[in-house]
C-alpha cells in the first residue's frame, strides 16, 4: 500500500500537475498583493503641486510623417538613403494649425534639405545637430516674425542610414 502511494507520486503527470498548482498559486498571491498594498496605504496624504511657471513654454508637439531620401554621393558610393522620422515641438494651436496647413510646401522644403546632406557629414552627433538647426531654421523661414519662431525645437524619432 504504501508502495502504491510512493509510485503514484513518482508518476510524471501527478509531478505536472502539482507543480502548475504551485505555479498557480504562487502567480495568484504575487498578482493580488499589490492590491492589498494599496488599499493599507494612508489616506487623504497631502499632495504636493508643482507652481507653474507663468512664462512657460506651451508644449504642441506635432509629429511629421517619415522621410526617405537620397544622400548625395560620395567617393563614387552611390545608393545610399536616409529614413528620418522628426516631431516639431510648436509654441501654441494656432501655429500648428498654420503648420498643417502649409504641410506639402513644407515637406518639399524638408526633402530637398535632407538630399543634399551626405553620410559622412550625418555619421556624427554634431552632424545630427547641425542638420536639426538647420531642420529648425527651414521651418522657421516660413514665421511671419523673426522674434517669434514658429518652430521651437526639432526632434528625432528615427534615423537611418542605409
Amino acid at each position: 500500500m504504501l508502495n502504491n502511494k510512493i509510485n503514484f507520486i513518482k508518476n510524471p503527470i501527478v509531478i505536472t500537475i502539482i507543480i502548475g498548482l504551485l505555479i498557480a498559486i504562487i502567480s495568484g498571491v504575487f498578482y493580488f498583493k499589490p492590491w492589498a498594498i494599496e488599499e493599507k496605504s494612508i489616506p487623504n496624504s497631502p499632495t504636493i503641486e508643482s507652481p507653474q511657471l507663468e512664462n512657460s513654454v506651451s508644449n504642441i508637439y506635432f509629429p511629421l510623417d517619415a522621410f526617405t531620401v537620397s544622400l548625395q554621393p560620395e567617393d563614387g558610393e552611390y545608393g545610399s538613403m536616409l529614413y528620418i522620422g522628426l516631431t516639431l515641438r510648436l509654441k501654441n494651436e494656432s501655429i500648428k494649425e498654420l503648420l498643417e496647413s502649409k504641410l506639402p510646401e513644407l515637406r518639399n522644403q524638408l526633402i530637398l534639405l535632407l538630399s543634399q546632406q551626405t553620410p559622412s557629414s550625418l555619421s556624427s552627433s554634431e552632424g545630427k545637430n547641425v542638420l536639426l538647426k538647420e531642420i529648425k531654421k527651414e521651418l522657421n523661414k516660413q514665421s511671419i516674425d523673426d522674434q517669434n519662431p514658429m518652430v521651437n525645437d526639432v526632434f528625432f524619432n528615427s534615423f537611418i542610414i542605409r
